[in-house]
């Protein structure tokens, strides 16, 4: 088996079994929603003391907080199709990117099925389905030397629905050409 070959089978079998956590994840929503609706039976009939169920349900999430510190969890993009979305207004990028330093590209966010599907933009194996980034902070598509996208036409949904002009991130005065003060990404 070819090392692209073997590739490929790891990212679909990371595929499947995020997808199964996924499932997994609507099921336990599912079983809270039926726990929380019997809870509230039983406290409208009068079975259970409300003041006494609400002490130990707030003991209960404080240490289910502390336990999900450590969880990570899984999540994708929900836009079905990414060439189908309202474009953001024209921006011309390239004269603000010598200002702006494509901050932008620093941002994380998740990818969706068909980013996936197509097998262009690459996601971080270790926060899964994550846009992969570069030690530099930079998305691992963004060129180091002109700030620009390396996969413009595959570009993820959020880069193509982004518009920069009211975030404080990147601008103090978008009109004006003021950058917000640097960062590092």
């Amino acid at each position: 088996m070819s090392d692209d070959e073997t590739k490929t089978d790891l990212q679909q079998g990371m595929r499947f079994l995020h997808l199964m956590e996924m499932q997994t994840k609507a099921d336990v929503h599912e079983t809270a929603a039926t726990v929380y609706a019997l809870m509230e039976e039983l406290i409208a009939r009068g079975v259970v003391d409300l003041r006494t169920f609400e002490e130990r349900r707030q003991r209960t999430r404080s240490r289910e907080a502390e336990r999900a510190v450590t969880q990570a969890f899984v999540r994708v993009d929900e836009t079905p199709d990414k060439y189908k979305v309202i474009q953001a207004p024209p921006i011309d990028c390239d004269a603000r990117i010598p200002l702006c330093k494509g901050r932008c590209c620093s941002f994380v966010f998740n990818l969706s099925h068909q980013d996936l599907d197509e097998g262009v933009v690459k996601w971080d194996y270790g926060r899964p389905y994550q846009i992969r980034r570069k030690s530099d902070g930079y998305c691992a598509h963004n060129d180091p030397n002109t700030r620009g996208c390396t996969v413009y036409a595959k570009r993820p949904a959020v880069c193509r629905t982004y518009d920069c002009r009211n975030d404080k991130r990147i601008w103090k005065d978008f009109e004006n050409r003021i950058p917000a003060d640097p960062e590092q990404p």
